[in-house]
């Protein structure tokens, strides 16, 4: 095996996905309201994930059409990528850490993995910015070095389920499909890969002790 692709929601962290979506919703609200006088849509920013998600021609980014499609809903003159931006520097963002830990298990498998030479990539669902993705892996203890590859939303044109995701991914890492393994905790999202070539292992294989990389980390170098 070449490359190692982790997602983090129930993957790398260990979170109550229901209580941090629920809690994120609201603070973003929150911010929006009392630092711009603003009052935001839950279902706008849902649907535009969904549209993201269900409409890429892979000629634009995940971030700049989610930002299009947002935009359109509210007045044209607001800036709603600073807004966004603001929001991820804010503490009204910084204080969901809470409702994350390490699963330390797949990070000392993913340390392992580094160790063997082999690709490491950070597969989370690219619906996050860039400076919210670096943020959340600095909640579980990792850094952008940790990984060879981290996708979000400014260099991802599709999203999971879409195969053409993980072709992106191995288009960028110089590695097939054949050669990767994906680990996650979705059996939609994430076992999509298998349409692709790339195979897939859950979560429980880790956390259960059933597989701990051994043996897969050790091939041939390109």
């Amino acid at each position: 095996m070449r490359a190692l692709l982790l997602d983090y929601d129930g993957t790398l962290a260990r979170v109550n996905e229901n209580q941090f979506v629920q809690e994120y919703f609201q603070r973003l609200k929150d911010f929006v309201f009392e630092e711009y006088s603003l009052t935001i849509s839950f279902r706008d920013i849902l649907e535009c994930v969904e549209h993201i998600t269900k409409f890429a021609d892979g000629k634009k980014n995940n971030y700049l059409r989610f930002l299009s499609c947002f935009a359109a809903r509210y007045q044209s003159s607001i800036d709603w990528k600073a807004i966004f931006d603001r929001f991820y520097q804010s503490k009204f963002f910084d204080d969901l850490s809470i409702f994350v830990k390490p699963n330390f298990p797949v990070i000392e498998l993913l340390r392992r993995f580094r160790k063997d030479s082999c690709k490491v990539v950070l597969a989370t669902n690219p619906v996050f910015p860039k400076t919210a993705v670096l943020k959340r892996i600095g909640w579980i203890g990792l850094n952008e070095s940790d990984f060879d590859l981290i996708t979000y939303m400014e260099n991802s044109y599709f999203c999971k389920p879409d195969p053409r995701y993980f072709l992106g991914i191995c288009s960028i890492i110089s590695v097939k499909p054949e050669n990767c393994i994906m680990i996650g905790n979705d059996n939609v999202l994430d076992k999509s890969c298998e349409k692709v070539g790339i195979k897939y292992l859950p979560i429980e294989k880790i956390e259960g002790g059933e597989w701990d990389g051994t043996g897969l980390a050790e091939r041939e170098k390109s």
